[in-house]
């Protein structure tokens, strides 16, 4: 007797049936249980530290030290008037006017999911971020302790501005390299803005603690918190519309297989 061998199939938009490849599966499923992981162990740990900081808001051992060494490095005036442009482009203002130029940027291709990723990613994470400062209220360095450059009156931990910058650059980052964008036929100017991202990833922290505007924890903070919520609009992304296909195909699956046992009847 002849057994059929031939390999499962997945049936496409066109009509089509294409193998399934069951070989990718479990490295998937590995990548995603490590993700999650990696995911529950920086939440556990942003959530302990909320906690803690909530009910120790003063600097913890060693911050003091390590603000006033930062602080000793006396930046030139062109590096440090660099560092405070990177920063003000954070401000709630300025970064609010750039994501919505972005979103217009997208919607113009008709790149509508990207679109909406970004201002989601970035706007949700924000918010949940204030959230968490509005819990820990953790009040900002004080003058007695180092210097710093004014008065701030908002929450310290997390910082904000690390958070937001690791949300908005992370997730522009993120759309530069994969498609549709990665195909764009002038894709090559994307590249110096690609390394305006990471400059800035790399150096917010640094500029919050040089200005005294923030301790280490509450830059960790903010930047362990951005990454966060980044990994979670970066898993959706991808996510629904592996799910969306899935039912698609099974449905298109089943119409296929009652249209086999109950064939239309000529008029």
């Amino acid at each position: 007797m002849m057994h059929d061998v031939t390999q499962p199939r997945n049936v496409t938009e066109a009509g089509t049936s294409l193998p399934i490849d069951h070989g990718k599966r479990p490295g998937r499923l590995r990548r995603r249980i490590a993700g999650i992981t990696c995911w529950g162990i920086g939440f556990a740990i942003i959530l302990v530290a909320s906690i803690i900081i909530h009910a120790h808001p003063s600097p913890w051992p060693g911050e003091v030290a390590l603000s006033r060494s930062v602080q000793s490095l006396h930046l030139a005036p062109p590096l440090l008037a660099i560092l405070t442009f990177l920063a003000a482009l954070i401000d709630p203002v300025p970064s609010s006017i750039a994501l919505l130029l972005w979103f217009a940027f997208l919607l113009t291709f008709a790149w509508y999911r990207q679109a909406a990723f970004l201002v989601t990613t970035v706007s949700v994470g924000n918010a949940i971020d204030a959230l968490i400062g509005d819990y820990v209220k953790r009040p900002r360095p004080s003058a007695h302790l180092i210097h710093i450059e004014g008065t701030y009156h908002a929450n310290s931990f997390p910082s904000g501005h690390c958070a937001h910058t690791v949300l908005y650059y992370g997730a522009l980052l993120y759309l530069s390299f994969s498609e549709p964008v990665r195909k764009w036929r002038y894709r090559w100017l994307l590249i110096p803005l690609q390394i305006f991202a990471v400059l800035n990833v790399l150096l917010i922290g640094f500029e919050r603690i040089y200005q005294g505007e923030h301790w280490i924890t509450d830059v960790l903070g903010g930047t362990l918190d951005g990454l966060l919520w980044l990994s979670v609009g970066i898993f959706l992304y991808n996510w629904i519309p592996e799910l969306l296909e899935r039912r698609r195909a099974k449905k298109q699956a089943k119409q296929s297989h009652e249209e086999r046992l109950f064939p239309p009847t000529a008029g």
